[in-house]
């Protein structure tokens, strides 16, 4: 008997969730393709350009809109299970609230593993693709603004690259010696990536020491450095958005970053922190199984699961916003927003049960 209640419960909301999943993000897709189609066809990308960049955009808000979607569709499922007196069958028969939310755990579990899948493998991989697509139709600049990043032996700069970011023009390297002082200038007119390095041409080298500067030519160098690229064509995202291998990479000095360190730190840990939004959100979309049909009410629950869940979204953006920018730790950042809403959440289950 438990088996099949079980499966019903889930069903019931894995329907909602999916259902307001493809809602939700249909409804971005729409806002932000309003947005971005007099561009595109300005571009004379056409239709075709539309249905691509649509197509690499639904991993991204794909994963913005699962919490909420966890969250709405948890109330509504609730509160129909709740009208049709199923709740109070299911109370009735000895069955507690923290018995059901246990048996929903699996919807939350796989939408959990789903939104990790999506954040970590799919949705740097499409940002990637749509930025070379984009640049790649984009007209070109009389003269753009030089790029600058922080490498393992200094910071550098250029002036263009390509779409795949496997080819730089105008690049200038500022090395520093182990004192940690500016060491030596390097500029070259272009580089190519190659077997996991970068092959300078044109090259000019200023040595600088306590007594002078030294000047070298050289028509070829190999540049080996933790700038790949992938990390060049991610250098214009405010906020770009890496895998947990990246994240790695960068912490570990292997890749490079244009952001404080604080910044990779906060996504590193968010990467696994976030799935658990979705077991947040069922959480608190308990009260509304509370409904009682008889009284025709139900509109408090509704309001008290509603304003719970946006309140844990806007919280857990600010902390975000205060961790990535370096205001306070990097764990506090990610764990106060889910400590705070999950004791909630289990507070509030345990006087629900009471009730």
């Amino acid at each position: 008997m438990n088996g099949v209640l079980a499966r019903y419960l889930r069903r019931r909301v894995a329907t909602q969730v999916l259902a307001l999943v493809l809602v939700l993000t249909a409804l971005m897709q729409l806002l932000e393709l309003l947005d971005v189609t007099g561009e595109v066809l300005d571009r004379n990308l056409g239709m075709s350009g539309l249905m691509r960049y649509a197509l690499l955009r639904t991993p991204s808000e794909v994963v913005v809109a699962l919490p909420l979607a966890v969250l709405l569709g948890s109330m509504s499922a609730f509160y129909a299970m709740a009208r049709n007196h199923e709740i109070v069958a299911m109370r009735c028969a000895g069955m507690s609230l923290k018995r059901l939310v246990l048996l929903l755990l699996p919807v939350p579990l796989a939408l959990a593993a789903a939104q990790f899948v999506l954040s970590d493998r799919l949705v740097p991989h499409a940002e990637e693709a749509l930025k070379a697509w984009w640049d790649q139709t984009a007209p070109p600049e009389d003269a753009p603004d030089p790029r600058w990043v922080q490498t393992r032996d200094g910071p550098a700069s250029f002036d263009r690259a390509s779409p795949d970011g496997r080819k730089l023009t105008g690049l200038r390297i500022y090395e520093r010696g182990a004192d940690g002082l500016f060491a030596a200038r390097i500029t070259a007119e272009q580089a190519q990536w190659h077997d996991g390095a970068w092959n300078l041409s044109g090259v000019e080298d200023w040595a600088v020491d306590k007594t002078k500067m030294q000047r070298q030519h050289e028509t070829l160098r190999r540049w080996e450095i933790n700038l790949r690229p992938d990390d060049v064509m991610r250098l214009d995202l405010m906020q770009p958005h890496l895998s947990s291998s990246m994240l790695s990479g960068v912490l570990s000095g292997d890749r490079v970053g244009a952001q404080p360190i604080g910044f990779y730190q906060t996504m590193f840990y968010r990467t696994f922190t976030t799935p658990l939004t979705a077991f947040i959100m069922l959480l608190l979309a308990v009260p509304t199984a509370q409904m009682m049909a008889r009284s025709g009410g139900g509109g408090g629950s509704l309001l008290i699961a509603l304003g719970l869940g946006l309140a844990y979204l806007l919280c857990d953006g600010i902390m975000a916003a205060m961790g990535t920018s370096g205001r306070i730790p990097a764990l506090a950042s990610v764990a106060g927003a889910p400590v705070t809403f999950t004791l909630i959440a289990l507070v509030q289950l345990q006087l629900c049960d009471r009730t």
